[in-house]
């Protein structure tokens, strides 16, 4: 258990203090007359008492402008770090840890430094001791590269393999003290309401994004759609179910815009609600025969086959239909997630509600999108995690609208010059799953970005967010 507080300590301390480089107007303190005082200085720097903190002042004033550093806790954990990230990475987790209480004694065992004329290469055995924690000294291997600048010697790039037996990844736990009596110091603390459960997570080595979060949400689809039930009003006269109309292969367009607010509520399960707004339009091949309407309209008499018969009896009528809608849509739904080292799975489901304006229709949509993905960690550009999956899409809604038919050149007096046509029909989409593929970006703890397309079948959609945590 302890161990794994050392093992963080180390990665986040030791490694970090090889890195830096040096500002011109350096002090006489933190001068290195040689690669091995350099070094030496270096873990003298990074050695505090009880109640004090490094001096990360001077400690960057002994590392070049341009240094990095690789850090190694296993056989499988590598991060790259620059300077600055790497102080700024020993103050927070200093913060954390709370181990300003107790000090820190950093100490080269060994130092070997093979030197040239104004570089040099240092491989450095180093002991980090705990006094106020009752806990063994851990020993690392520091292999650092050093440039003599202005007379002085700077580290340029430095590499810290740290082996901690039967150590998973690292994490804060209790442990005791020594010199604290029955005090009991306790390791990083979640101090959020939620998730719920928590710190149970936390204590088990693994980290939890920040809780809350809100974001933008654009989205784009095109997908085909299946059309039922119609019924008719011509003229506006009386409603009837017809079954002459032929609506070829309607298709519907949508473009959305979000705004969602989410939580964590357990660690494996957040919840979210958003609303915004949606528009569109639908093409819907409208076509049948003359002779149909005729009778829909009460003249189908004339249609007789005589010598007579109006050629508008006959005639194909193929009227393009282009219904158009905006509203307002809300959404409620939660994610379910769970993961494995680099692995992890994720359930996404909702529920939304489109009010479409100018309309007494609503639209209705379920969907589900199981995915699972890898995350792969990108340096100081955060970490980035691709996926692949699946998504049920349920959408249902009535269409009403009217369309207009030219009946000018019909030959048929009783029709007039235009139809009008009262319809309201059911529409739900054509193919309930299709294909999807997807990243997200965590740009920080605090940003993040993400984007994913969804294809295969009768539809075809894309997504984007941007989220802030907090």
């Amino acid at each position: 258990m302890f161990n794994r507080l050392i093992t963080i300590l180390i990665l986040v301390l030791s490694v970090n203090a090889t890195l830096h480089a040096a500002n011109n107007a350096a002090s006489d303190t933190v001068v290195g007359h040689s690669p091995e005082s350099a070094v030496t200085e270096f873990y003298r720097l990074m050695s505090f008492k009880a109640g004090s903190r490094p001096d990360y002042k001077s400690i960057r004033l002994l590392l070049t402008d341009d240094a990095s550093i690789l850090i190694s806790a296993t056989s499988d954990t590598l991060e790259l770090v620059d300077a600055d990230e790497s102080i700024g990475k020993i103050q927070k987790k200093i913060d954390e840890l709370g181990f300003e209480d107790f000090g820190l004694q950093f100490s080269p065992v060994n130092i070997n430094c093979k030197i040239t004329d104004a570089s040099a290469f240092c491989v450095t055995v180093v002991e980090t001791r705990y006094p106020g924690l009752d806990a063994k000294p851990v020993t690392s291997t520091d292999l650092s590269t050093l440039e003599q600048r202005q007379g002085r010697w700077l580290a340029t790039s430095s590499a810290l393999f740290v082996t901690v037996p039967d150590v998973e990844k690292p994490s804060i736990l209790s442990y005791p003290v020594l010199n604290k009596d029955t005090v009991k110091v306790t390791g990083r603390k979640w101090d959020r309401a939620l998730p719920f459960f928590a710190q149970d997570v936390i204590d088990q080595g693994y980290d939890l994004p920040k809780p809350y979060g809100i974001s933008i949400v654009p989205v784009v689809m095109r997908q085909d759609m299946t059309l039922t039930n119609l019924d008719v009003s011509i003229n506006n006269g009386p409603v009837s179910n017809v079954d002459f109309v032929d609506f070829g292969q309607p298709t519907s367009d949508s473009n959305t815009l979000q705004l969602k607010l989410d939580a964590w509520l357990f660690p494996f399960m957040n919840i979210f609600g958003s609303f915004g707004w949606v528009e569109g339009g639908a093409n819907m091949p409208v076509i049948f025969k003359g002779g149909d309407l005729m009778e829909a309209a009460g003249v189908g008499a004339q249609c007789d086959g005589g010598p007579l018969q109006p050629e508008f009896c006959v005639r194909t009528i193929a009227a393009p239909v282009h219904p158009k809608f905006r509203g307002k849509t809300f959404t409620v739904g939660g994610n379910l997630a769970t993961g494995w080292k680099k692995m992890f799975v994720v359930l996404p489901f909702s529920y939304t509600w489109t009010d479409l304006e100018g309309k007494d229709d609503h639209v209705e949509a379920y969907t589900i999108s199981p995915r699972v993905g890898v995350t792969s960690d990108v340096g100081t550009w955060g970490a980035m995690s691709t996926y692949i999956g699946a998504t049920y899409l349920d959408s249902t809604n009535v269409v009403v609208d009217t369309f207009f038919v030219d009946t000018s050149d019909s030959g048929v007096p009783a029709l007039g010059d235009t139809i009008a046509l009262d319809y309201k029909i059911n529409q739900t989409n054509k193919d309930k799953w299709n294909y999807l593929i997807g990243f997200s970006w965590n740009i920080s703890r605090a940003w993040s970005a993400q984007a994913e397309a969804g294809f295969g079948g009768t539809r075809s959609n894309f997504i984007s967010s941007f989220t802030y945590r907090f």
